[in-house]
């Protein structure tokens, strides 16, 4: 396929709000493509497939944690925030990768995690060795309890007490997940300035902007008090480990989304207004209905968040719509990404439609595809959801994640997200690398290798192409508001797009079963690629798992404004 010309990126005011409504592309780099044969996806690899990125026609480029690392949970523990870890590759393949996104007219955005470091970090080095050295308080430390215990009831997310026992200053320190990973005291203004002078340095190295990660965890309560229990309304099924994660038996007020945040993403703002860059953040892990104008406030905040409701939602038609009007009400003014995936979570495909995988793999994946895309806001599209990757099942001698090994067998955890991509489905480890990659690569995945999509007119990757290019020619989906409503004689959603005067009406059959909508004769449809383009004499008629987008007879598209402040 021949790639679309695109210019440079421009530095204009009004380009500077490029992310309303934008598609990025996340690349888990470890698992992408392998350079060098030693197994691990790396940056050089990277720059190896940019071209497949950019053919897709997304505005943006995130890249997964590739900062030096012991790697104890790959990459997102980081010892430091200024070097590349020798498995990922060296700067200067990080700064000719830079180059070819750019130059492809695409952003580049960077994985940033500002709430804790590694343990082998030197700050923690320094601040673990005594009560009174110079970074004695840049983590959070607290004194034992009478019996000995941790200073509260605080649980890490990837199970057990959030608290390890420090005995070079007989204190606890804090740690959110993994106790290699000490939580960073933001309260305290020299760590806040020292972590908005890491973010600097990469935006001097030509970054556009940075998915902050783990967003819930920016603040702590600086009285230590008890999280309260879960009551007779029982267990929290939630991001990791569900009901049987200890973790899941507590109200997070205390140790998520506490006092403080609102005046840490205030600081992060005034850089990215400064800098120019932009930032996202990553809601995760909490049992709280925390909304996106808590961390998006106009102007004051990030730019724009994404969470895990849509991603741990089920099936069932009457629940996807319920969080759908949730969401809707509870967004405002405030922009959130449309996230089904990612690479902590299990691919949509098989989470979202897993009673049609099976029987209509490519049409279960053209369906979320397509409703990434027409729902309000951006859109992050996790690597291998443009090929309908399934959730393979892995047995536990394949597992890595600590996390899952954790909690085997009642969570599997994270390493089905994170498989290599298959590149060429008749190749040695299907083209991911020449030697043995670091998770194995499921034998399911073969048939939806990227060769072998690319020679298919009707693939999920080609239909991707296509979808992405026309609703670049619909102001509506990137910038209008939303109403979502459902047919109740059927498993139907629907919403509709308003922007500068037009109007825009997706539907969705969420069902294996004919659909049929009754529409006034003004409705017509519009030609979507995949999508039903004809209505009957009464309305429309869909196929299973089938869309379409209709428009009013006489209608046209808009021209985005020529700016929009937030």
């Amino acid at each position: 396929m021949k790639l679309q010309e695109v210019s440079a990126v421009e530095s204009s005011d009004d380009d500077r709000h490029w992310w309303r409504g934008a598609i990025i592309y996340e690349v888990y780099v470890r698992s992408f493509r392998d350079s060098n044969g030693d197994g691990i996806g790396d940056l050089a690899g990277v720059l190896e497939k940019i071209d497949h990125i950019a053919s897709l026609g997304v505005d943006a480029v995130w890249l997964s944690p590739f900062y030096k690392s012991p790697q104890k949970d790959y990459g997102y523990d980081i010892s430091d925030f200024r070097l590349v870890d020798p498995s990922a590759g060296t700067m200067e393949d990080f700064l000719r990768l830079r180059d070819a996104v750019h130059e492809r007219g695409m952003r580049l955005l960077l994985d940033f995690v500002p709430c804790h470091t590694s343990d082998q970090h030197p700050w923690f080095e320094e601040s673990r060795s005594s009560r009174d050295n110079p970074k004695a308080d840049w983590y959070v430390w607290a004194d034992q309890k009478a019996d000995g215990c941790p200073p509260n009831n605080w649980l890490s997310s990837f199970g057990g007490t959030a608290w390890t026992w420090e005995p070079r200053r007989s204190q606890y320190y804090y740690h959110p997940f993994l106790t290699e990973q000490p939580a960073l005291n933001l309260h305290n203004e020299e760590v806040l300035d020292h972590i908005i002078q890491e973010m600097e340095y990469w935006c001097s190295q030509g970054v556009d902007g940075f998915r902050i990660d783990a967003v819930q965890c920016l603040s702590w309560d600086r009285d230590l008090r008890d999280n309260p229990p879960v009551g007779r309304e029982g267990t929290h099924v939630m991001f990791g480990g569900g009901p049987t994660n200890p973790f899941a038996r507590q109200h997070h007020l205390f140790d998520r989304n506490a006092e403080g945040t609102e005046e840490i993403l205030g600081r992060f703002r005034q850089f990215a207004d400064e800098s120019g860059c932009i930032l996202i953040g990553e809601l995760a892990d909490i049992d709280t209905p925390l909304t996106a104008p808590d961390f998006t406030a106009r102007g004051r905040r990030l730019h724009a968040v994404y969470d895990f409701n849509l991603i741990n939602c089920r099936s069932d038609v009457e629940t996807l719509t319920d969080q759908l009007r949730r969401r809707e009400e509870l967004m405002g003014s405030s922009w959130v990404y449309n996230v089904f995936t990612n690479h902590d979570s299990t691919r949509a495909v098989s989470n979202l439609t897993h009673f049609a995988v099976d029987d209509y793999p490519l049409q279960a994946a053209k369906l979320l595809l397509f409703m990434q895309l027409t729902l309000k806001g951006g859109c992050i599209l996790y690597q291998g959801e443009e090929l309908g990757l399934p959730h393979p099942e892995l047995e536990y001698e394949d597992i890595v994640d600590p996390w899952a090994k954790a909690f085997w067998p009642t969570f599997d955890g994270r390493d089905g997200a994170r498989t290599p991509i298959p590149w060429e489905g008749d190749a040695p480890q299907a083209g991911f690398s020449d030697g043995k990659p670091w998770l194995k690569i499921p034998e399911e995945h073969l048939p939806f290798a990227v060769d072998r999509q690319e020679e298919e007119p009707d693939s999920v990757l080609n239909f991707l192409r296509q979808l992405i290019a026309w609703r670049r020619d619909q102001p509506a989906l990137r910038f209008g508001d939303e109403q979502i409503s459902r047919w109740e004689r059927a498993p139907i959603i629907t919403w509709r797009r308003r922007h500068a005067g037009s109007e825009l009406r997706a539907v969705a059959n969420f069902a294996t079963d004919q659909a049929f909508l009754p529409l006034e004769q003004h409705w017509r449809p519009m030609r979507v690629p995949g999508g039903v383009s004809r209505r009957q004499e009464h309305g429309l008629s869909l196929g299973p798992l089938g869309f379409a987008v209709v428009t009013r007879n006489g209608q046209t598209g808009s021209k985005p404004p020529a700016s929009t402040k937030t």
